[in-house]
């Protein structure tokens, strides 16, 4: 440890020309081509790293995205049982209409070690492909550090960055993690959920891992399997990726109040493939228990992301309008709201233990009343998201009844100029092509109920905020993902949510006219 942290000293000290004394082939720094953004090394070294966009409104500091993560298997509900959260990206997107935060695009190798480390003296070759393992947390931790005093030193403007508020590098904390494991906004949203990211294909394309013939025991170079969604490769395998924050059980649903031990997320190479998937998270003692020191493994290594702080002085007053008109979000909806009550009981109390009890209160009702929304605004992008695909069917159904019309039109001519014989072989397809249109009608009328049930919960149930920030949020994730179907399919449900809104007792039939008309 000791001969760890002073090379990182040294290497940190050093003068920029000593560092540039190499080129690296591209194998080392991004061998798959075309990062988002690759950042300079010591020794001529790089490291590439991907965007990771988180749809929120940019226009707002304080607005983040509501996510679900973990999974929903009691065997191993104490650490990773679904959890609501929360996330926003460092940077602003204002041209995507979102946010976004850089992840590396591989695990750190051992050319990026020994460079960090100010071990330059030897040639770097395809060895220094593998990953780098043999870490403890607090290696990592200082690895960031010095990757970031380094490129501010050598290479400041290669940093990402927005205005006074410069760009670092650190381990990723386990929500942005797995956020981007499942893969971001670019994944299919049916599929975020998932237990892996594919749905298709074998983990052994996808990820280093124990098994027959898989190189078990052994790190493996980087970027040799197939990526995931976001372009991140060995999300799963190889080397177990340190988290920033440490481990907490899994209370049902939250985090649970204990803090513990180290957390490392993806699997190993020494890892089951039963083990391996986005939710899995294992704890392990922060020091080795019989030498008393950090506790160090051969597959621990990392992944870092670059970030940023959140408070400057130019966004200061940006969160504080944003904090405020949030937290007086019930006081302009009505003033008889109880949080408007106790305001007006808290300005007038003298007692400082009944003051105490009531800014309690005041606390619960504004938890509770955030858990409400983000609940009404999931609900509201779930229905956004069925009602486009009730368009979808309808707008199909039709597709398919025009086409069957076409073709009895076409038979009822032949029939009128047909002799006796002739109608006589014509009419059964005739019939049969009238009995399949009667059976499409009757689907489609089948779609209309839930397809107005899905207009009224959204017109009538959800607040008009929570629709439209519903909306924006889908839509940005949508666009981000690259899934113009859907987009397509949602903008048609949302310009029939505005015209059903204005007339919500038209008839099925006008209702059908508004669902399949583009």
């Amino acid at each position: 440890m000791i001969r760890v942290f002073c090379a990182l000293l040294a290497i940190v000290a050093a003068p920029a020309a000593s560092a540039q004394d190499q080129s690296w082939d591209a194998e080392l720094i991004d061998p798959a081509g075309g990062a988002d953004v690759i950042l300079p090394l010591p020794c001529g070294g790089g490291m590439a790293f991907q965007r990771i966009g988180v749809p929120v409104d940019p226009a707002n500091p304080i607005d983040d995205r509501p996510l679900r993560i973990g999974q929903s298997e009691e065997a191993t509900g104490y650490s990773d049982y679904l959890t609501p959260v929360h996330l926003r990206g460092a940077f602003d997107d204002d041209a995507a209409l979102g946010s976004y935060y850089l992840m590396a695009r591989y695990e750190m190798n051992r050319a990026q070690y020994r460079a960090l480390t100010g071990d330059c003296g030897s040639p770097f070759t395809r060895q220094d492909r593998f990953a780098a393992g043999g870490l403890s947390w607090f290696d990592a931790v200082d690895l960031t550090r010095v990757m970031t005093e380094w490129i501010l030193a050598h290479a400041a403007d290669a940093m990402p960055g927005d205005g006074a508020r410069v760009g670092f590098i650190r381990l990723p904390t386990e929500v942005e993690w797995e956020y981007a494991a499942r893969g971001g906004a670019a994944i299919d949203p049916t599929l975020f959920p998932a237990r892996r990211y594919f749905d298709t294909g074998e983990l052994g394309d996808h990820a280093h891992y124990q098994a027959a013939g898989k190189g078990r025991g052994k790190l493996r170079p980087v970027g040799l399997r197939l990526p995931n969604p976001l372009g991140l490769y060995d999300i799963y395998g190889n080397v177990e990726e340190l988290m920033l924050e440490p481990f907490r059980l899994n209370a049902i649903g939250r985090r649970h109040g204990q803090v513990g031990g180290i957390v490392t997320r993806g699997g190993a190479v020494d890892t089951t493939a039963e083990n391996i998937y986005s939710a899995q998270r294992r704890e392990y003692p922060t020091f080795n228990p019989r030498t008393g020191t950090a506790l160090k493994s051969d597959f621990f290594g990392l992944r870092p992301v670059i970030s940023a702080q959140i408070v400057s002085d130019a966004r200061f007053e940006g969160i504080k309008q944003g904090w405020e008109a949030q937290i007086s979000a019930d006081t302009d909806a009505d003033t008889d709201t109880p949080l408007v009550t106790l305001d007006l009981l808290l300005s007038e109390e003298l007692d400082p233990r009944r003051k105490q009890a009531l800014t309690d209160l005041q606390l619960e009702f504004r938890v509770a009343r955030d858990a409400a929304d983000t609940s009404i605004r999931q609900a509201a992008s779930s229905t956004l998201l069925s009602g486009g695909s009730f368009v979808e069917s309808l707008i199909e159904l039709e597709r398919q009844i025009r086409q069957l019309k076409s073709r009895a039109k076409s038979l009822r001519d032949q029939i009128s100029n047909a002799t006796a014989s002739q109608r006589e072989q014509l009419m059964p397809g005739f019939q049969n092509v009238l009995a399949r249109i009667e059976r499409l009608r009757d689907r489609q009328n089948s779609y209309l109920l839930p397809y107005r049930a899905a207009l009224e919960t959204l017109i009538s149930d959800v607040p008009p905020a929570s629709r439209d920030a519903a909306y924006q949020t889908l839509t940005q994730a949508l666009t981000e993902a690259g899934q113009k179907r859907l987009l397509n399919l949602l903008r048609l449900f949302w310009r029939d949510a505005d015209a059903y809104g204005q007339e919500p007792d038209m008839s099925a039939a006008g209702l059908l006219r508004l669902a399949i008309t583009d």
